[in-house]
């Protein structure tokens, strides 16, 4: 297979790097959540529920899934998740219209977004680099980055209008069509996938590599660690934030967005200053830096009158957003660089299972100490949970790194 054109002559990378965006800026809406709170007027412990019930298919498929993504092409698996994301969300707007939507309905409608989101997932970043060549793998995980940011600055407010103007469905709906939209654009890449000749044993052999894989390499075990953490106590503010802000702190949906969105703004500032301090301080240095969370405890900590709580929350988004988004960007870009295409789909959805199999189990916990001893004190355990991913990578070969390794072929 020839090798692929530079990032802004790739046209079939353009397609992918646009579909990304229209999904997430649906996704950002937070649609199914605010539904369940204003819509629903579900209680902190329904909204763990909600919370876990999106993460829980990682906890049960993600080795499956990867595997079937190592023997699959990966362009099909993108299309089939986007246009059942498309119908599984439509069943919501449809239950509203006939005024028989439930807690429960959304919980299900969680499950299954959350299934064909693993597969998305797992086999999107397994893709990118038969679209994209080696050398500019950091630069197009950038450029995915800083669009997924400038959707969260503007999407979580247009969501929080949406929902107060015209109800949680109606928002929905929306985030649905997103998904249907992301799916035409991918079925129009055509550029063909490298092909993955090895010998296929059971599922359960083939699983055991990936694992195995994540385990011997420093690296990858490092990087796993760290997003397990902080995806368990990240958890916690997933399934809390809305009702901290909503409930304790008296904002609107629209303010709650806005607050979000600030964050986005601050993650493409992230996406574009990771390269520059990259070659500054190291690429392992700015991994390391990155992935403390301190910005955390301002969230917990947001109080008085609405005004400075509301300044509190932003700057909390603004400020710590660019961190977040340093290190999501040098994390996959160091996974896809010492882990070669064959292995790909096992080694990501091995800790997959590890990073986002903690999320639904951290929601849960949250939804109950937050009844147990209240929102805020659950929420700045969270932030010391955040913080403490950071000694993952303090204590692996990354800080010495100065850029990514060469990547395997």
């Amino acid at each position: 297979m020839s090798t692929p054109p530079a990032l802004g002559q790739n046209r079939d990378f353009l397609k992918l790097w646009t579909a990304q965006t229209v999904s997430y800026f649906g996704s950002m809406f937070g649609a199914l959540g605010l539904t369940a709170l204003v819509f629903l007027d579900a209680t902190p412990g329904q909204m763990g529920v909600l919370a876990m019930a999106q993460g829980l298919p990682v906890l049960l498929f993600a080795l499956i899934a990867g595997v079937y993504i190592d023997r699959l092409p990966r362009r099909p698996v993108l299309i089939v998740a986007d246009v059942g994301r498309f119908a599984v969300l439509m069943t919501v707007p449809i239950a509203a219209m006939l005024d028989s939507l439930s807690i429960e309905q959304l919980y299900a409608v969680g499950f299954g977004v959350g299934a064909l989101e693993l597969a998305f997932n797992v086999a999107y970043r397994s893709y990118l680099p038969a679209l994209v060549s080696r050398e500019h793998l950091l630069a197009a995980n950038a450029r995915l980055a800083a669009t997924e940011s400038a959707a969260e600055s503007a999407s979580p407010a247009i969501g929080g209008f949406v929902v107060q103007a015209a109800g949680g469905p109606v928002a929905v709906l929306l985030d649905g069509l997103t998904f249907l939209w992301s799916g035409v654009l991918v079925a129009a890449i055509r550029r063909p996938e490298p092909p993955r000749s090895r010998e296929q044993r059971s599922v359960a052999a083939e699983a055991r590599e990936g694992v195995s894989a994540v385990r011997r390499s420093p690296i990858l075990r490092a990087l796993t660690g760290a997003k397990g953490t902080s995806s368990l106590f990240g958890s916690f503010f997933g399934a809390l934030y809305g009702v901290f802000l909503i409930n304790e702190l008296g904002f609107s949906p629209l303010a709650m967005g806005i607050t979000i969105g600030a964050g986005g703004i601050g993650s493409v500032f992230g996406s574009w200053l990771i390269g520059p301090l990259s070659r500054r301080i190291g690429f392992g240095m700015t991994m390391l830096i990155s992935a403390g969370g301190f910005y955390a405890w301002l969230i917990p900590a947001a109080g008085g009158p609405r005004e400075v709580a509301f300044a509190m929350i932003v700057v909390s988004q603004v400020c710590g957003d660019p961190f977040w988004t340093m290190y999501e960007i040098g994390a996959v870009s160091l996974r896809q660089a010492v882990t070669s295409d064959e292995m790909l789909g096992r080694v990501s959805s091995t800790m997959h299972l590890v990073e986002a199999g903690l999320a639904p189990i951290g929601a849960l916990t949250a939804g109950m100490l937050a009844e147990a001893i209240g929102v805020r004190e659950t929420l700045a355990i969270a932030a010391a949970g955040v913080s403490s991913a950071a000694l993952w990578i303090l204590f692996s070969p990354i800080p010495r790194l100065k850029e990514p390794p060469q990547i395997q072929t």
